[in-house]
Parts: C-alpha cells; sequence; structure tokens
C-alpha cells in the first residue's frame, strides 16, 4: 500500500466509522438511555451520551473538518507532517475508547462494528506502512488534547444549534 493511500484513508476509514455513529446514534440512545438509568446511571450523565441523528451528523461534520485538514497535511507530505501522523494514532486510540465504552455499557454502542472492522485494521497499516513515528510525545499529547476538546466543543454546538 502507498503511503499517498494511506494519508487518503485516513478521511476515507474515519468517514465510514462516523457514518455508522450518525446512523446508530439516534436509535442507540433511545434504547440504551432507559436501561442506564434504571440502572442507576446519573441522569446528567445518561443525558450527555445521548443524542439524535441530526445533532450527531452536525457534531461528526464539524470533527470532520479537523480529520480532512489532517488528511491533507498528510498527502501533501507524503505521510511525513507530525500533525498528519499524531492524528492517526489518535484515531486509532479513540477506537480503544469505543470498547472500553461498551464494556462499561456492556452493550454496542454505535461506531463498535467499524473499530474492528476499519479503525484498527487502518491504524495497524498505517503505522507499518508510515514506519515509527517521529512524532515528540508532546506533539501527540497536544493532538489528543485537541481531538477531545473538538469533539466535546462539536458535540454541544451541535445540542445548542439542534435542540
Amino acid at each position: 500500500m502507498s503511503r499517498r493511500l494511506v494519508c487518503i484513508g485516513l478521511f476515507t476509514a474515519w468517514a465510514v466509522h462516523d457514518t455508522e455513529e450518525v446512523l446508530t446514534a439516534s436509535r442507540w440512545s433511545a434504547r440504551t438511555s432507559p436501561r442506564l438509568l434504571a440502572e442507576g446511571c446519573p441522569p446528567r450523565l445518561v443525558d450527555a451520551i445521548g443524542s439524535s441523528t441530526p445533532q450527531f451528523a452536525l457534531a461528526a461534520a464539524l470533527v470532520g473538518v479537523a480529520v480532512l485538514i489532517a488528511t491533507i497535511q498528510g498527502v501533501r507530505t507524503g505521510g511525513d507532517s507530525e500533525f498528519f501522523q499524531a492524528a492517526v494514532l489518535v484515531f486509532g486510540w479513540h477506537g480503544a475508547v469505543h470498547i472500553a465504552q461498551a464494556l462499561i455499557v456492556r452493550d454496542y454502542i454505535p461506531g463498535l462494528a467499524t473499530v474492528f472492522l476499519l479503525v484498527i485494521p487502518y491504524t495497524l497499516v498505517a503505522r507499518r506502512v508510515l514506519g515509527r513515528p517521529p512524532v515528540p510525545p508532546r506533539r501527540i499529547t497536544l493532538v489528543a488534547t485537541v481531538a477531545v476538546v473538538l469533539t466535546v466543543a462539536a458535540q454541544s454546538a451541535a445540542r445548542f444549534l439542534i435542540p
């Protein structure tokens, strides 16, 4: 697999993964929220993880801008961009977050299927093709922190704009 294909693959893998999330988020929230509340989960937490399809789609689109920028950086540099390489690592790590979430709620969560079919395999292939990342740990930490903040901000903005 070429480095260019790996670079383009980041946005492609993200788009397929987030499509699964968009298509399943509303139905998952409606099915899972009552069970979590009945099990004693705090209502604010249950409300925070619930989402309608339009809300999730908007949040995904906002995050998608950052993923597209990382992908463009990757293509421009042949995969050598520190930002792109850090984004690939963070994308893979976020797959582990999905698995942990599923274990915590003891059920499928939106995006879980593509974590196993796409997110983790893409990340492993990308790491093999790109080689050891020349990314300083502080840069990875920065990108991971920005990814978390961006995700929370996108979800908050979507909830505000689409009640």
